[in-house]
């Protein structure tokens, strides 16, 4: 649009008479905010695949709605993202419904997953999009007023997406707390039978893997003073996601005080599987069910 008003602005002055003087050349075009410049990547290149944390490792489309009216309030608290999105997705801002608000938190979660480094000229970009069946990863740069100009496209595997616990954290074992960096197969630790009963187990599977850069995790609080950081999709002992829990819900015994998603720089995220029938463990002295439990 912008373009177009400054070609008709050129034609204009072009041709008027000789009289009115020389002609003013046509004014450049605005540049763009970061998040308009993200938004015009992904409608002319697709949205970027990521680890979405609302939905991995299982999709549950309730943990997503929950993790939107959670998250609403810091997003309309940062008025210029706010407002990119409600502009990109035709949105009045006020009286927002819930389903308005989950456009609003899926709009906010791509473009966080969206990095722009910059360059002299704009920006470079490098990001996975969907391509048939399989995805491709796009490179290329934009310039600040959204020119993109597209280096190479080549074929690419999906995201490598992070495996729940935070690196402090401890795991419960006969011989006290340990480090679930340091866990390894075969190492004891304390689990819970069918029964409910605390028993001690080796551990028969440990996951490890990088946490991509905007990686977002829950911090929780209980009442009693445990506390974790743990992604949004991992299970807790009775079957709920950490992504769909909230202030004043009971968790472990206890009450959440503080439910927020906060930014993981831990660059890996861990998970341990302890042999028996629950596959559940004790992290930060909290009882917590394994991604890597099948069900």
């Amino acid at each position: 649009m912008r373009i177009a008003a400054a070609m008709l602005m050129l034609a204009f002055t072009a041709c008027g008479s000789a009289a009115a003087g020389p002609a003013a050349p046509s004014p450049a075009a605005s540049p763009l905010g970061n998040y308009q410049l993200k938004f015009a990547l992904m409608d002319q290149l697709g949205k970027p695949v990521y680890c979405d944390p609302d939905f991995y490792p299982v999709a549950r489309a309730e943990g997503e709605q929950a993790s939107a009216l959670a998250t609403f309030p810091t997003i309309q608290a940062d008025g210029p993202t706010f407002a990119a999105i409600i502009e990109h997705e035709h949105l009045t801002a006020l009286n927002l419904t819930d389903a308005d608000k989950l456009a609003v938190y899926r709009a906010w979660k791509l473009l966080r997953a969206l990095r722009l480094t910059p360059q002299a000229s704009g920006y470079s970009f490098q990001y996975r999009i969907t391509a048939g069946t399989g995805y491709e990863l796009v490179l290329g740069t934009i310039t600040p007023d959204g020119r993109i100009s597209v280096s190479s496209r080549t074929a690419s595997g999906p995201p490598a997406c992070p495996i729940c616990l935070g690196a402090s954290t401890l795991i419960a074992t006969p011989d006290g707390p340990v480090r679930v960096t340091e866990v390894r197969p075969g190492m004891v630790v304390w689990t819970v039978n069918s029964a409910g009963v605390k028993v001690a187990a080796p551990v028969a599977e440990i996951g490890s893997m990088e946490a991509p850069q905007g990686h977002l995790m829950v911090h929780l609080k209980l009442a009693d003073g445990r506390e974790l950081l743990v992604s949004p999709r991992h299970p807790t002992a009775d079957g709920r996601f950490a992504g769909s829990l909230k202030t004043g819900d009971r968790l472990d015994g206890s009450r959440i005080t503080l439910w927020e998603l906060v930014p993981y720089s831990g660059g890996r995220t861990y998970d341990i599987l302890p042999a028996g029938s629950t596959g559940q463990y004790w992290a930060n002295g909290i009882l917590m069910g394994s991604t890597l439990r099948q069900p």
